[in-house]
């Protein structure tokens, strides 16, 4: 079956939060409401294969310098696939359609990031993280 890419809508608040909140159980990614789903749902890419969804990713714009890649779930099962690379690729190009000069993730899953050319930092930033 073929795998299609695009940009998520309205209608697949449902499913995306789904994913989402599969990905929160499994320790993948931070927990997102539904509403916050909903409020975000124009910055997410999904996959969909035979009209169901299998996967998400979120661009999160902040500025013309700076955008965040988040919430990238994959079906549990569909991992090793290749389609959370073809969702940051989306991002990425979607990035670059826009101007935006950097793209921040936070992640464990670093490999998958590294491949699309992300480092832990620039040579002229630092990111810095407390606990309050």
């Amino acid at each position: 079956m073929k795998l299609k890419i695009r940009k998520a809508g309205v209608n697949d608040v449902p499913a995306v939060h789904g994913l989402v909140a599969e990905a929160t159980r499994r320790g993948k990614i931070l927990k997102r409401s539904r509403l916050e789903v909903q409020k975000a749902i124009n910055h997410f890419w999904v996959a969909e294969e035979a009209g169901k969804l299998v996967a998400c990713c979120a661009l999160e714009i902040y500025n013309k310098k700076l955008a965040e890649i988040r919430s990238l779930a994959v079906q549990a099962g569909r991992e090793k696939q290749g389609i959370a690379s073809r969702l940051v690729e989306a991002c990425l190009r979607e990035a670059r359609r826009r101007r935006i000069y950097e793209v921040l993730v936070i992640t464990n899953r670093e490999n998958i990031f590294r491949r699309h050319g992300f480092s832990e930092q620039l040579q002229d930033q630092k990111a810095l993280f407390t606990r309050p």
